[in-house]
């Protein structure tokens, strides 16, 4: 992979330097790409879609895995050094310029899951982890850096501080696993804060079963919405299920809920009981 100094160089030959907006920070840590790597567990039979390589950190190796690999890269200078690079020494690795976001997983025409691997750019986490739930029928499992307190959030549960209407979102889709914590020395240019390296499994079935996915999530919007109020206070409001608090008082009361807890103490469970009810 490339370290620091190969890296500079790369920099110094192409006149090349990393956009702040576009999240550049590029892994030149070993052992870091080694556990990703080994987490991915790849072989000649998976296709691999690789999400923002950049120069190429992590793609030589994917590519050496014999998989096949889509590489989708939105910055032009880098997708084209990338291309220069490295595209005509592996064969089974097709660069694509363009936004992730915006990427049809339906023109990679396999039968087979895909797996997943990326260090995803900070800005633009949240609209990522939507893009593969959305996708979750065409993909197996993804093994993604992210900032380290956005992972927090991910993984919390409840009764903790970061745990909120994200983290049952996930939860509910997949399961999510925290590999290792990764420092913010492991890149360059170095980025103001750490990361942490996680995986991500899609679920074949939700978590929970719910009679109304949109109900569900309208119940868990609302109560983290008013997270320090109670939940009888943050679900009858108005803009939410606009329900008469002595008849949502009853209501939780007879799911064995307390109308005067607060939200984060309540688990996707719970929230799915809430809205089956309703």
């Amino acid at each position: 992979m490339l370290t620091i100094a190969p890296l500079k160089e790369i920099f110094r030959k192409y006149d090349f330097r990393p956009l702040k907006r576009l999240g550049e920070n590029y892994l030149i840590d070993p052992n870091i790409k080694d556990k990703i790597i080994a987490e991915a567990s790849l072989s000649p039979q998976d296709i691999v879609l690789e999400i923002g390589p950049g120069l190429g950190a992590l793609t030589t190796d994917i590519a050496r895995s014999g998989a096949g690999v889509f590489a989708v890269e939105k910055d032009k200078k880098a997708f084209s050094i990338l291309d220069r690079m490295i595209a005509e020494e592996f064969p089974n690795l097709k660069l694509i310029q363009g936004d992730i976001l915006e990427f049809d997983l339906q023109s990679i025409s396999v039968s087979k899951k895909i797996k997943v691997i990326g260090n995803l750019p900070y800005y633009i986490t949240t609209p990522i982890i939507e893009y593969l739930i959305r996708n979750r029928g065409r993909i197996s499992y993804a093994v993604i850096m992210v900032q380290k307190e956005f992972a927090n959030r991910l993984l919390a549960g409840p009764g903790t501080e970061d745990y909120g209407s994200l983290s049952c979102f996930v939860a509910y889709y997949s399961k999510i696993t925290h590999i290792h914590a990764v420092s913010r020395t492991s890149f360059y240019p170095e980025p103001d804060v750490d990361s942490s390296l996680i995986r991500l499994d899609l679920l074949d079935v939700p978590s929970v079963v719910v009679k109304d996915e949109g109900l569900l999530f309208k119940v868990i919007r609302g109560s983290f919405n008013q997270r320090r109020k109670s939940i009888i206070n943050s679900l009858s409001r108005e803009n939410v299920l606009n329900m008469p608090k002595e008849a949502l008082s009853g209501l939780l009361t007879g799911l064995k809920i307390d109308p005067r807890i607060r939200p984060e103490m309540l688990g996707l469970s719970e929230f799915a009981k809430i809205a089956d009810s309703l």
